[in-house]
């Protein structure tokens, strides 16, 4: 959730605790459905961040192998050209 959906959350739960303005089922069950939408919005990009960082993992992954292959193949060479 935003802090501006929790912003308005908080605020509009406090103007119905304190009596200053009652809540209707309808305005309750929208706050909750819109809620619910952003928490699976986040949940999602969650996902999302997650595949991606096993993909970069991955991608590290053969850079380091090319790294190391490299330097094997420079070691060798200076050997033999010692």
């Amino acid at each position: 959730m935003t802090v501006a959906m929790l912003d308005e959350i908080e605020t509009r739960l406090e103007a119905a605790r304190s009596g200053e303005m009652p809540m209707s089922l309808d305005e309750l069950e929208r706050i909750y459905t819109t809620g619910c939408a952003e928490v699976l919005e986040l949940e999602a990009d969650g996902v999302r961040i997650k595949r991606r960082v096993a993909e970069l993992r991955e991608q590290l992954r053969h850079v380091r192998t090319a790294i190391e292959f490299l330097q094997d193949e420079q070691a060798g060479a200076e050997q033999n050209g010692q």
